[in-house]
C-alpha cells in the first residue's frame, strides 16, 4: 500500500474526519457489521512434459460497514497471495470499495464519496468519485448522477496519476409509471488513456532501440433505455444500448416469461449484440460479425420443490450458426441437467448434477457434484472426454461461523489425474455501537 487515495491536497482518511466531526452532534447508536471470508485453493499445474509446480493461493476478504441514522461508512476489500510455486510473492490487496455515504438528505437526497460501484443502467462500473441521487414525486422519479476517476491499476489503494484522461460520468433517470412497471434512461462517457511504456522495438535496419510508447487515448459513449414490467401472468423485459461513437445500436434485448396456467410458464428472449470497443482502439482495426441469439423455453412445477424445463436457444455469427437445446430439474436438495450443442462453436453434449443434503439442525451439509462432457472443436477434431467430481461439506456451528472444505477431481485427454482443494471459512459480526 504506497499512500492513501488523495483528493487534492487530503486524503481520503481526511475527509472521513472532517464528516465525522461534522455528524458528531447526532446522538444516535451505530450500526457495525463486518464479514471476513477466508478461502485456500490447493493443486499442481504441469508446466511442461515432466515438469510440475505445486501451488497454494490464499484470499482473504474483509466487508466492513459503520452506519448511523444518516452517515455510513462502507469498506469492501480483498488480499491474495500464491504461498507456493513460482508465482510466490509478498502478497497483494484490492480495495474494491471504500466510500462514505450521507442518506435522506432532505428526505430525499443521497451522497457517496469514495470508490464505489456504479450500476446505473448503461452505466457501470468502479469510480473514485461521488454519486448523487434526488427522489421525486413520493420516489415515483429517481435522478441519478456520478463522476469520478478509474481507479488505479489492479486496485490498488491510490488515486490513478492521469485523472484528467481516465474517468468516468453519467446519468440515470427511473421512473414508475405504475406499481408493476419500471422505466429508466441512461448515459454513460468513459475516458481511457493507458500510460506510455518504454520497449525494444526496432529500427528500419532492424537494429534494437529503446523506444517510448504512447497508446492513443480511448473513449466509450452510450445511451441506453430499458423497460421492466411484472403484471398479472406476464413478466417482461426490453432494453436498447445506442453507441455514440459509432452512431449505432450496440444491444437490443427482449426477455418474456408468460405463466399459461398454474404449474406451466413460457419463456422468451432475444438479444443482438454489438462487440462493446472502445473509440479510437486499435480494435476498431479487425473486422468482426454481430451476433444475435433467440432462446425459448417452458417450466413445469411438479410439485412445490420440484420443477423441470427445458430450452432451446439458436446463435448466428452472421455466416455461421450454432444450436442448443438444454433439459433438466430442479428440487430441493438436488438438481440436474443436460445440454447440447452443435453448430459452428463446435459438438458438446454435458450431463451435470449436484446434491446436498442439511443435517444436525443445517448445521452439516454433505455436498457433491458431477460432471461429464463429450465434445469436439470441429468436425474434424478427435472426440475428447472429460470427467469431474466434487465432494465437500458445509459446517455451520453458530450462525455467524461457516466452514466449506471441497475435494476435486478432474480427468480429460489433457489431464489424467487432476485433483485440488478447496477451504473457505467466513465469520460474521453484527453490533450496536455508540462512537459518536
Amino acid at each position: 500500500m504506497k499512500h492513501l487515495i488523495p483528493l487534492g491536497n487530503f486524503t481520503l482518511a481526511t475527509v472521513i474526519g472532517v464528516f465525522l466531526c461534522i455528524i458528531s452532534t447526532e446522538a444516535s447508536a451505530q450500526f457495525f457489521q463486518l464479514h471476513l471470508v477466508s478461502s485456500a485453493y490447493a493443486w499442481q499445474r504441469q508446466d511442461t512434459v515432466g515438469q510440475s509446480s505445486n501451488h497454494l493461493s490464499g484470499y482473504q476478504t474483509a466487508q466492513l460497514s459503520l452506519a448511523g441514522e444518516h452517515l455510513s461508512f462502507h469498506t469492501y476489500m480483498q488480499g491474495f497471495n500464491d504461498f507456493a510455486g513460482p508465482l510466490k510473492n509478498e502478497g497483494t490487496w484490492r480495495f474494491y470499495n471504500f466510500y462514505l455515504k450521507y442518506a435522506d438528505l432532505f428526505d430525499r437526497v443521497d451522497l457517496s464519496l469514495g470508490r464505489q460501484a456504479i450500476f446505473a443502467g448503461v452505466g457501470n462500473g468502479t469510480i473514485d468519485g461521488g454519486i448523487a441521487s434526488v427522489r421525486l414525486m413520493d420516489s415515483r422519479l429517481k435522478l441519478l448522477g456520478y463522476y469520478g476517476a478509474l481507479p488505479a491499476l489492479g486496485q490498488q489503494f491510490e488515486m490513478i496519476g492521469d485523472q484528467k484522461n481516465n474517468n468516468m460520468f453519467g446519468a440515470q433517470v427511473i421512473g414508475l409509471p405504475a406499481e408493476f412497471a419500471r422505466v429508466s434512461l441512461s448515459y454513460m462517457r468513459k475516458n481511457i488513456k493507458p500510460d506510455s511504456y518504454w520497449a525494444i522495438r526496432t529500427d528500419s535496419l532492424f537494429n534494437p532501440i529503446q523506444t517510448e510508447i504512447s497508446p492513443t487515448a480511448t473513449a466509450e459513449e452510450y445511451v441506453s433505455g430499458d423497460a421492466n414490467v411484472d403484471y398479472s401472468i406476464v413478466s417482461a423485459y426490453a432494453r436498447s444500448d445506442y453507441d455514440m461513437n459509432q452512431e449505432k445500436l450496440s444491444r437490443v434485448q427482449l426477455f418474456t416469461r408468460v405463466k399459461v396456467m398454474e404449474p406451466l410458464a413460457l419463456t422468451g428472449e432475444y438479444l443482438h449484440r454489438e462487440p462493446r470497443l472502445s473509440y479510437n482502439s486499435i480494435f476498431w482495426v479487425f473486422a468482426y460479425n454481430t451476433i444475435s441469439e433467440y432462446d425459448v423455453g417452458a417450466e413445469y412445477t411438479i410439485y412445490r420443490d420440484w420443477q423441470v424445463f427445458g430450452k432451446y436457444g439458436a446463435v448466428s455469427y452472421g455466416d455461421d450458426n450454432s444450436n442448443r437445446i438444454t433439459l433438466g430439474s430442479n428440487m430441493k436438495y438436488a438438481s440436474a441437467s443436460f445440454s447440447w450443442n452443435t453448430g459452428y462453436g463446435g459438438e458438446l453434449a454435458a450431463l451435470s448434477a449436484n446434491a446436498g443434503y442439511p443435517f444436525f439442525s443445517n448445521k452439516l451439509t454433505p455436498t457433491i457434484m458431477v460432471g461429464y462432457d463429450s465434445y469436439k472443436l470441429s468436425e474434424s477434431a478427435v472426440q475428447s472426454d472429460a470427467m469431474s467430481i466434487g465432494v465437500g461439506a458445509v459446517y455451520r456451528p453458530f450462525p455467524v461461523l461457516s466452514l466449506d472444505m471441497q475435494v476435486q477431481w478432474l480427468r480429460n485427454n489433457v489431464n489424467n489425474n487432476d485433483v485440488r482443494l478447496f477451504f473457505r471459512g467466513s465469520y460474521s459480526l453484527s453490533e450496536r455501537l455508540n462512537i459518536f
